[in-house]
């Protein structure tokens, strides 16, 4: 089996960008990929470790390091365990991303840039579920008019700026080219950086 091969002992590679940049969509492409050339790997969500971890999430400064400790943590000791590893998360600071790669030999960053206009727009289209619907759309109106939402924490992308990293492994520009043509541009660095 490939994904425990000599060759190809355990790696990660983290999808990175703001909510609504196109990374869910496609993290699972690559995923599928990469399942059809039968490299198996697991892919984590951030909304399923806070999920389990915090009961009422209120998306705190110390509540996202904890969730995102977490998850680093089950990515290292997969990944140590010869399991490789494609992680959604947003991960606003870059250092959650540095920590990752501090833990993990074997790490790759692809990061997903979206204009917020258009972040906005996708997001606005979500029912709910993990993620609070609207999310963008009620960050802005709180910001401007002062409204009050008890379900909304503070917004990536809004209240919280999403620290870039230009020397990430990847960077995709979400807003240019299909999220399939974007998704085979990160399966061929997948290739290159940890040499599949």
């Amino acid at each position: 089996m490939k994904s425990t091969d000599i060759l190809n002992k355990g790696w990660a590679v983290w999808f990175t960008g703001l909510p609504g940049s196109g990374k869910s969509k496609i993290s699972k492409l690559v995923y599928k990929k990469l399942a059809d050339e039968g490299i198996t790997c697991k892919r984590i969500e951030l909304d399923t470790i806070r999920k389990k971890y915090v009961v009422r999430p209120e998306y705190t400064d110390s509540e996202r390091d904890f969730v995102y400790n977490k998850l680093i943590d089950l990515a290292a000791e997969n990944v140590h365990n010869g399991i490789n590893i494609i992680i959604d998360a947003t991960a606003h600071k870059r250092s959650y991303r540095e920590n990752a790669r501090k833990k993990i030999e074997r790490f790759m960053e692809v990061m997903i840039k979206c204009p917020l206009s258009v972040c906005i727009e996708r997001e606005s289209k979500r029912k709910n579920g993990r993620i609070v619907s609207q999310m963008y759309l009620r960050a802005l109106e709180r910001k401007q008019k002062g409204s009050k939402f008890e379900d909304l924490g503070k917004v990536i992308g809004v209240d919280i700026p999403y620290e870039e990293n230009p020397h990430a492994e990847v960077i995709i520009d979400n807003s240019k080219n299909t999220a399939a043509q974007n998704a085979m541009a990160v399966k061929k660095a997948l290739a290159k950086y940890l040499k599949l």
